[in-house]
C-alpha cells in the first residue's frame, strides 16, 4: 500500500508539472501543445492579422529553439510542428522596418536572431521540424519552412520567396535551399519571376512532401506522421538527420549569401523601394496588396512605382 500511494505521488506530481508549463511564448507569439509523453510538440504562430515575422515572433522563436537543445537527462521532444493560429496564413514576410535606415543596434539584433533561430532548426538534429502550412508562407517565412525538414501543405498554401520583385533576395537561406529541393532552373524561375507556389504545384516540384486538399486531412496525416516518428528511438532520429543534412547548404554558403545580401539594404534606391512598400502595403496590414502578394509587388515593379527602375 505505501508503494501505491509513492507511485500516485509521482504521477500527480508529474501530471502537476506538466499543466504548470507556460503554454504560451514570452511575447505570446508562439503557443505549445505538447503530447502526454512529451515526445510531439504543436508550436503555433499567432501575430495577427498576417503573421508578420518581427521581432516579437523572432524572439519567441528563438527562445523556443534553445529549450530543444539536447542535455544530460534533458527530454526533448522528437518531433515538433509548426502551423498557425491565423487564417490564410502560415508566416507573413519579415518586418521591412527592420531593414530600414537608420539600421540601429536594435534591428541588427533582430537579424541576427534570424540567424540563429535558421541555424538551430538545421542543427538540432535530435528534433525533427516539420510546418504545416495551410496558409501564406511568403520571404522569411518561405525562408524558414524551407530550413524545417518536411513541408506538407492544405488548400490555402501558397508559397513565395517575392524579395527580387523590391530589388532584394531570399537572404535567410532561400535561395540556397529552393535549388536543391527543386532543381536549379525551377529555382530560378520563382525566385527571380518572384513567382508564387500554390499547394498541387509544390508537391509537383518537390516543394511540399505532400498536399492535401482538406484543412482537417493535412492537420490529421501530419498528427499521424508525428506520432508514428514519436515511437522510435532518439538516436535513430539523430542519425537519420545528421546523414541526410549533407544534402543541406553548409554553413559557410550561408554566411557567402548574407554577406551578398547585406549591401542591398543599404542602397538609396533599395530604401527608397522599401519605404515604397510599406506605403503600398498600408503598413504591413491585412491589405489587399499583402493579400495578392507576390503578385501585386510585381505589379508595383511593372508601373514603375519602386524605385530601382527597370
Amino acid at each position: 500500500m505505501k508503494l501505491l500511494r509513492s507511485v500516485v505521488f509521482l504521477v500527480a506530481s508529474s501530471a502537476t508539472v506538466l499543466a504548470a508549463e507556460p503554454a504560451v511564448s514570452r511575447n505570446g507569439k508562439l503557443s505549445f501543445r505538447t503530447t502526454g509523453n512529451g515526445s510531439v510538440t504543436r508550436a503555433t504562430f499567432f501575430n495577427p492579422p498576417i503573421n508578420l515575422v518581427d521581432k516579437f515572433v523572432i524572439s519567441d522563436l528563438l527562445d523556443f529553439l534553445r529549450t530543444l537543445q539536447p542535455g544530460p537527462g534533458k527530454q526533448t521532444p522528437k518531433v515538433v510542428i509548426f502551423d498557425s493560429a491565423i487564417p490564410d496564413w502560415f508566416l507573413g514576410h519579415y518586418d521591412l522596418h527592420n531593414i530600414q535606415l537608420p539600421f540601429t543596434d536594435d534591428k541588427g539584433a533582430v537579424f541576427e536572431q534570424v540567424v540563429d533561430s535558421t541555424r538551430l532548426i538545421l542543427n538540432t538534429t535530435s528534433t525533427i521540424f516539420i510546418a504545416e502550412i495551410n496558409g501564406r508562407s511568403l520571404g522569411i517565412g518561405q525562408e524558414l519552412s524551407l530550413h524545417m525538414d518536411m513541408r506538407f501543405a492544405g488548400p490555402k498554401a501558397l508559397a513565395s520567396s517575392f524579395e527580387e520583385s523590391i530589388g532584394l533576395a531570399a537572404a535567410a537561406g532561400g535561395q540556397a535551399f529552393l535549388g536543391p529541393t527543386i532543381g536549379k532552373g525551377r529555382a530560378m524561375e520563382y525566385l527571380l519571376g518572384a513567382k508564387g507556389i500554390d499547394g498541387p504545384t509544390g508537391e509537383r516540384l518537390g516543394l511540399f512532401n505532400t498536399y492535401y486538399s482538406t484543412a482537417k486531412k493535412l492537420k490529421s496525416e501530419v498528427s499521424a506522421l508525428a506520432e508514428r516518428i514519436s515511437w522510435f528511438p532518439q538516436h535513430s532520429i539523430n542519425d537519420t538527420k545528421v546523414t541526410l543534412s549533407v544534402l543541406n547548404p553548409t554553413t559557410e554558403e550561408l554566411d557567402a549569401q548574407l554577406g551578398r545580401f547585406l549591401p542591398l539594404m543599404f542602397l538609396p534606391e533599395e530604401q527608397a523601394t522599401v519605404s515604397k512598400f510599406l506605403e503600398l502595403s498600408g503598413n504591413q496590414s491585412e491589405s489587399k496588396f499583402e493579400l495578392d502578394l507576390p503578385e501585386s509587388s510585381v505589379k508595383a515593379a511593372r508601373d514603375g512605382l519602386y524605385s530601382y527602375g527597370y
